[in-house]
């Protein structure tokens, strides 16, 4: 087996070993030359024994200074490495390895620390540091730039008053409430605590707090405006239809069958203006959903309807259209109003997704299916355009350009409060069948 030759610390040992051996024979040999007046021997051990102390001393010294380079390297942030010396590359090799995963722990901690103080530095809140001395320490941007804070007191901080200041200390660890500024802002304070190596801190939030209530009340009123808008649009597009459709009868011959269509549309008019009315009228109330006032109505009525304001809905594109009641006697225990709004959208919606397309049909059914009524809209459109069908119900979802997304959401909340249900499926071979269930009478 071939022989390791000694190196590292090892070799290092070995040769100060045998230096120091040859120094105890130089320095006897030099004794022994002077008893005899051995002048020139003498000299010369003595040259022999100084060299040999001297690499003695330059190899414990080189041994020395590359330790102490690895121990400041271990406590700068910015070091050389070490240079080895001959006969310690082993303690070299080792020393090298170990300052490079320092180097790269203090890299990934540097990255860690910006990625925070960047983050910090996104957020809304103004977010102080404060030490036991009721200094801030640190701030982030917005802390900077809404209340001009900067390290030092934090009575110094423009935007705090002295009463705001001495409540925010005073604030325990963990609680929240409302402060205001010297600008008379309201914020919602928070305070929260770590420890550091240089004591305990204390980390305070500000967030504003008036103007995002008043973002969530504009969006609230927002919202009640489209659906209103949403509701009274669709139930004004088809009255303005059959408006015109009588203005056109009155201009021209005044014959039985002329008489009988307008009087229809006028009776249809009436009944769809009094039925919007009275849902705006419950709807202003801020409820979820109006309160479903029922009474016995029976199913061809609400079909009948229907028809008309489906027709005009249609106008002069080419829709087919068809309704039917089976069993023709069924009555309904409904909010007439109501359950006519909740079908307008469901027709509308049917009515916009077969438009232009060749052989479009739209099919208004009210029949028994699971122990129930059923008032069912079905198409043969292209069907809802989601992977996930139920998104079609969520408030203000939509895929239509120019859509509010709540035409659905208000058809089931009005099949719920009739004790019902609103159910969609894909039709057969193709399009969307909607169907409002509906406890029977």
């Amino acid at each position: 087996m071939a022989s390791r030759p000694l190196g590292g610390a090892a070799g290092f040992a070995f040769g100060a070993g045998l230096r120091a051996v040859a120094i105890s024979v130089l320095a006897f040999a030099g004794l022994m030359a002077l008893q005899r007046s051995l002048w020139a021997t003498a000299f010369v051990a003595g040259a022999a024994l100084l060299l040999v102390a001297l690499d003695l001393i330059r190899s414990t010294r080189s041994a020395d200074r590359v330790l102490a380079q690895f121990v400041d390297g271990l406590t700068a942030e910015g070091y050389e490495r070490p240079t080895t010396p001959a006969g310690l590359s082993e303690l070299g090799a080792a020393i090298h390895g170990a300052l490079r995963r320092l180097a790269t722990t203090r890299a990934e901690r540097q990255q860690r620390t910006d990625f925070l103080e960047a983050l910090a530095d996104t957020v809304n809140a103004a977010l102080l540091v404060i030490d036991g001395q009721g200094a801030v320490t640190a701030a982030n941007r917005a802390a900077r730039v809404s209340l001009g804070a900067a390290e030092g007191p934090i009575t110094a901080i423009p935007a705090l008053d002295a009463e705001t200041a001495r409540r925010l200390l005073e604030m325990p660890i963990g609680a929240r409430g409302i402060v205001r500024l010297a600008d008379q802002r309201a914020m919602l304070a928070q305070v929260s605590g770590f420890t550091t190596p240089a004591g305990a801190r204390r980390l305070i939030a500000l967030q504003g707090v008036a103007s995002d209530l008043d973002a969530v009340e504009l969006k609230a009123w927002q919202d009640l405006t489209r659906v209103l808008a949403h509701e009274m649009m669709n139930s004004l597009t088809p009255i303005c239809a059959l408006s015109e459709t009588i203005g056109a009868r009155l201009g021209g011959p005044q014959d039985a069958a002329a008489r009988a269509e307008m009087a229809e549309a006028a009776e249809v008019i009436a009944r769809r203006s009094q039925g919007l009315m009275h849902f705006v009228e419950r709807y202003r109330r801020l409820t979820d959903a109006p309160a479903a006032v029922k009474t016995r109505t029976p199913a061809a009525d609400l079909v009948h309807s229907l028809d008309g304001l489906t027709r005009a809905m249609i106008g002069e594109d080419a829709i087919a259209y068809s309704s039917a009641v089976h069993p023709a006697w069924l009555t309904l225990d409904a909010d007439l109003d109501l359950l006519e709004q909740a079908a307008i959208n469901l027709l509308k919606n049917a009515i916009e997704a077969v438009r232009g397309r060749p052989g479009a049909q739209v099919r208004l059914t009210i029949g028994l299916a699971e122990d129930q009524l059923a008032l069912t809209v079905a198409d043969n459109g292209p069907g809802l355009p989601t992977a996930d069908p139920e998104g079609a119900f969520v408030p203000f979802f939509t895929t239509k350009e120019g859509g509010s997304g709540i035409g659905l959401t208000l058809a089931r909340q009005i099949a719920l409060g009739h004790g019902g249900r609103l159910e969609h499926r894909a039709g057969k071979p193709g399009g969307a069948v909607f169907q409002l269930f509906l406890p029977q009478a």
